[in-house]
């Protein structure tokens, strides 16, 4: 009877299966369509979104078909709600869609330079080159503000111009790199700088100029607005302060071996005098005219060119407690502040999106989240890339969320120092098989417990800054349990005056995470340890750094600056008790023995090539050759003939290297060719081919030897 009964009211209950439904979006849908059927889109994706709560479609997995074209936001698409099922924005078909923050220009709007004084304004190289468009005539009337930016600030963005997908910039001198701060009249904290350009002279009657710059650290970038141009004595004098205030500079492009001098060093901006080349804008706010040198191959405006302004600050957000919410196969582009943004969220997947030319902050920027996949993206032209964190640090509970396969470049467009390519945080999280580069500052930035990150691909990172590392981390005695593995990392070298930039740099006395199996070229230093503890480096190839292949300091013995910061951090977790008693014994001991010096160190079974000699690894202070704080042991000093092709980025052992590498258990270095995306990148639209690395040369005779 029992039996019987519960099967009658089973029945009655729901059998836990949704139906499928299909809501089209098309830029030439109609809002007052139904939109469930490819013949009857709607056309705006916030009605699609409204209708994700409607009877019928409500509970059901849905698929949100954007059809091909420009889809132009009118406002933020906003999620306020978890899904009981899946709900999937995508691209219809794979046809090329464009989600944008913007409004597209008409080319025919835009028309040549007439006014003697915007004329007189121009260089005389691009004033038969730079044309107008009266924004005002084209509906735009909200230009957004100017600014500050830089060292870790969230801003959002003015108003910024894109042509055919590529970001234009403001005005600026020079065009590359920076000038020297010849002299602070005020000191340190006053805002007065000068400099020997005689190029002054044209910014005298500008009506909003900034200036941006490193102004007295190499590794803290700020923009400030200009009030005075004094061309008589080349002095600017700033409207704000600096983070750290200004001092005399050092830049000298013809010598890049600088010494440890920091900082000094600015560009000008936002100057319609200086507008001289291709891909440069100016706006007269208080006209409404902007000025442009079209950065396109003919140099003019054509009408198949798709000319976007940014209008819109996040192009989505998504509310505390969104879950299953998926984004697949379209274009994101041209918002003011960040591509997909929210907090606390479970179970979003951003799949094969190319996120691009957005102003601030991220791509996608998603914390205290968990379950959140990014993979297989093109992120770029962006002021950081992907930001993602979760997990319980008290529990250890991990966030299960992971970024791969992503190719994520040109991430600090505007900006540099804490604009990241790849940003983690919490416990869990897992950045894998994704490729970096040609970022101002860092690549990898990571924080929290038991993250791991691994057969990434990062080079060319700290292009404008110093005393950075392309993998970075800092100031934290409870992050443990981090593991750095089986990435390439390459090319990260010192540009600018300062201290050294690195590899794979442990700030302020990190402490306990193990770096292995990963192979460096090409950097400053590969590894810096700075003054932490219980850090594990083996089975790593170094090959040909610039300076030493490891930098290794005792910072917390000459200074108790950090004392505070570290001891407070892991304080507020529970250290002596288990979970974390059991996993990270070693801090449960901390306060016990000696803890501001760097104990418990391991570097070992590495392969290095060091031009400078037998020494793995440069001590940066005296009395720290202990056992105690750098166990050196087992490391193999080769040639560049013991690797089988360098210059083709295979670094496999042979000769004396393999006999070693058998003896010692090491394993062979990981290829090339297994780092990075395993998948094509971005939508179906703008895929390409993985490309292949494969050693075509033949080795010499090797030497090598064992070495402490």
């Amino acid at each position: 009877m029992t039996w019987v009964v519960a099967l009658c009211l089973g029945l009655l209950l729901p059998l836990g299966h949704s139906k499928t439904v299909h809501i089209y979006v098309s830029p030439k849908g109609s809002d007052g369509n139904s939109g469930l059927d490819v013949s009857h889109p709607v056309a705006t994706l916030d009605k699609a979104r409204q209708l994700l709560d409607s009877s019928g479609i409500k509970g059901n997995t849905v698929y949100v078909e954007l059809m091909g074209g420009y889809h132009n936001l009118q406002s933020t698409l906003h999620f306020t709600h978890a899904y009981s099922q899946p709900v999937t924005f995508r691209a219809y078909q794979d046809q090329e869609v464009h989600v944008t923050g913007g409004k597209q220009i008409p080319a025919h709007l835009f028309t040549q330079v007439t006014d003697h004084n915007a004329l007189n304004m121009l260089p005389s190289n691009s004033r038969s080159k730079v044309m107008q468009l009266h924004l005002p005539s084209a509906g735009v009337t909200d230009y957004g503000k100017m600014s500050n930016f830089g060292f870790y600030r969230s801003r959002t963005s003015w108003l910024e111009i894109f042509i055919n997908g590529e970001p234009t910039r403001l005005a600026q001198y020079p065009n590359e790199k920076f000038l020297n701060i010849n002299s602070v009249p005020g000191g340190r904290h006053g805002k007065i700088i000068t400099y020997s350009t005689h190029e002054d002279s044209r910014w005298v009657h500008e009506k909003e100029p900034w200036a941006y710059g490193f102004w007295y650290w190499s590794w803290a970038d700020d923009a400030a607005a200009i009030s005075n141009i004094d061309t008589q004595k080349h002095q600017i004098t700033l409207a704000t302060d600096t983070h750290y205030g200004v001092r005399v500079g050092h830049y000298n492009p013809a010598h890049l071996a600088y010494a440890d001098n920091q900082g000094g060093y600015f560009r000008v901006f936002n100057m319609l005098s200086e507008l001289d080349q291709p891909g440069e804008y100016y706006l007269d706010r208080s006209s409404g005219n902007l000025y442009i040198w079209p950065n396109t191959k003919s140099g003019t405006l054509a009408s198949s060119d798709i000319i976007t302004v940014s209008l819109i600050n996040d192009c989505i957000s998504m509310d505390r407690g969104v879950a299953n919410l998926n984004f697949a196969g379209f274009t994101l582009e041209a918002c003011r502040h960040e591509g997909i943004r929210g907090d606390n969220l479970h179970n979003i997947n951003i799949q094969n999106m190319e996120i691009k030319n957005m102003g601030e902050c991220g791509g996608v920027h998603l914390t205290s989240s968990s379950h959140v996949t990014v993979s297989r993206c093109e992120v770029y032209y962006t002021n950081g890339g992907v930001i993602i964190s979760g997990g319980d640090r008290k529990t250890l509970t991990p966030s299960g969320n992971v970024v791969e396969d992503n190719h994520i470049w040109k991430f600090a467009r505007v900006g540099g120092v804490g604009y990241n390519g790849i940003s983690i945080g919490g416990v869990g999280n897992v950045a894998r098989y994704n490729h970096l580069h040609d970022g101002q500052y860092t690549g990898l930035m990571w924080g929290g417990n038991d993250n791991i990150m691994e057969y990434n691909h990062i080079h060319h990172m700290c292009v404008n800054s110093t005393d950075c590392g392309a993998v970075h981390s800092g100031r934290d005695w409870a992050a443990r349990g981090n593991v750095i593995r089986y990435n390439y990392i390459h090319n990260v070298v010192k540009n600018m005056p300062g201290a050294e930039n690195r590899g794979i740099m442990l700030d302020d006395q990190y402490s306990s995470v193990t770096i292995e199996h990963n192979v460096f070229f090409q950097n400053q230093y590969h590894v810096n340890i700075g003054g932490g503890r219980d850090n594990i480096i083996r089975y790593n190839v170094f090959y040909d750094a610039v300076n030493y292949p490891l930098n290794v300091d005792g910072r917390g013995l000459r200074s108790t600056g950090n004392q505070a910061t570290l001891f407070n951090t892991f304080q507020r977790y529970p250290y002596t008790s288990p979970p974390w008693s059991t996993k990270y014994p070693k801090l449960a001991s901390i306060t016990s023995h000696q803890p501001m010096a760097p104990m418990g160190n391991q570097i070992y079974d590495n392969a290095f090539y060091n031009k400078r000699g037998s020494s793995i690894v440069q001590y940066h202070g005296t009395g720290l050759d202990k056992k105690e704080y750098f166990d050196i042991h087992d490391n193999f000093m080769a040639s560049p003939a013991d690797f089988w092709s360098p210059r083709e980025y295979d670094f496999r052992f042979r000769c004396s290297a393999e006999t070693w590498a058998r003896q010692k258990s090491v394993p062979q270095p990981i290829d090339i060719d297994d780092v990075g995306p395993r998948q094509p990148t971005g939508p179906k639209y703008m895929q390409k081919a993985i490309p292949q690395h494969h050693s075509t040369s033949h080795p010499a005779s090797c030497t090598g030897s064992i070495v402490g």
